[in-house]
């Protein structure tokens, strides 16, 4: 327990700066953090000398700050004998307390270099295109794979849609098709798919090798109401429509599983990238087309977006489009060749997921 003494210069360091005409002030807590390390110090080492030491400061500089931050606290933090020092009652609680305000504010200030870094945050994507397999699937994995601490949440929509939410501040980034230009907002190419047809697997187009637009004139054509369907149905009007005809379109409000269940279920054809070619559709066959329709895809984001985590997004980005130019130029992905192995491969890799 505190002497009789220690007890009168505790009553009067409070009455003094916390206390004006016996009323109860608060105190002046404009605290030096150096100051609340050198007290834990002094704490733990029960001495003002051991703990100088361990601060590797003068003792009477930090005997010095303790007594500053007593003051300001307006309570005494310790009582000082010939052999040491050790808190009072009040110096206790308030060490206790100061050590978990502290290890938080430690572990603020790590998880804010972090954020800084682009380690840690959120991101908010929007995007159009399949993540069944192909270059956004990849980049989307690599995200995840290197940035785990990246919350991020997707929206799925139509370009306009997208456009408008990335203006407004509800995006950081989107993955859109052609090369967008917005103001105040940066775009940047990344990477080409083509188009097939998606039909019935009992239709008489299911066996052939090839389709040509002419091909598809007379069917019934099914896009959705959002997603790509509009970019799609754009595609559609510029290849069939001629002077006095136009083809049958169907907007179906519905997601692009269910379109391509609508075609196996032998409402109408579809198109599709070969991005989602991998994934298993019960009565579905995707079919070339030829001359083949290029999609390009882009990602664009607004200029003044600070998010750090958005910056690791675009270094991705920049090496996934990399990649998949090296792999793939645009005039090798139209060649009848490359277009037969593309939809190989991807049958390939769904028969093997299948049978996994």
């Amino acid at each position: 327990m505190p002497s009789c003494s220690t007890r009168m210069q505790l009553s009067n360091k409070i009455r003094s700066p916390g206390c004006r005409g016996g009323q109860f002030r608060m105190p002046d807590l404009a605290l030096d953090l150096r100051h609340l390390r050198d007290a834990m110090l002094v704490a733990q080492h029960g001495s003002l000398r051991r703990a100088a030491e361990a601060a590797e400061i003068s003792q009477s500089t930090l005997s010095r700050r303790v007594q500053s931050l007593e003051r300001r606290l307006g309570i005494v933090l310790f009582e000082r004998t010939k052999i040491g020092c050790r808190p009072t009652l009040a110096g206790e609680q308030f060490l206790r307390d100061a050590e978990f305000g502290a290890e938080h504010l430690r572990r603020v200030v790590g998880d804010i270099a972090f954020v800084r870094r682009g380690l840690v945050g959120e991101l908010r994507i929007g995007v159009m295109a399949s993540l069944a397999q192909g270059p956004l699937a990849d980049l989307l994995t690599a995200l995840r794979e290197r940035f785990p601490k990246i919350q991020v949440t997707i929206s799925e929509g139509t370009s306009q849609a997208h456009a408008v939410a990335i203006l407004k501040g509800r995006l950081d980034a989107a993955f859109i098709v052609g090369e967008p230009r917005l103001p105040g907002c940066d775009t940047r190419h990344l990477y080409d798919e083509v188009l097939f047809a998606a039909v019935p697997g009992n239709h008489e187009f299911a066996s052939r090798s090839h389709l040509t637009w002419e091909d598809l004139r007379d069917e019934t054509l099914l896009v959705m109401a959002d997603g790509s369907g509009p970019e799609v149905e754009g595609i559609i009007v510029r290849h069939l429509s001629t002077l006095g005809f136009r083809p049958k379109i169907a907007v179906q409000h519905v997601g692009r599983d269910n379109l391509l269940n609508m075609v196996g279920k032998g409402y109408g054809l579809t198109f599709a990238a070969n991005s989602i070619l991998g994934a298993a559709y019960p009565g579905v066959r995707f079919v070339p087309i030829e001359p083949a329709e290029i999609v390009s895809w882009s990602v664009v984001w607004p200029k003044n977006n600070a998010n750090p985590a958005l910056k690791r997004l675009l270094e991705l980005s920049v090496a996934s489009a990399s990649s998949t130019l090296r792999a793939r130029s645009p005039a090798t992905i139209a060649s009848r060749s490359s277009i037969r192995d593309l939809r190989l491969d991807c049958e390939k890799a769904g028969k093997a997921r299948r049978a996994a």
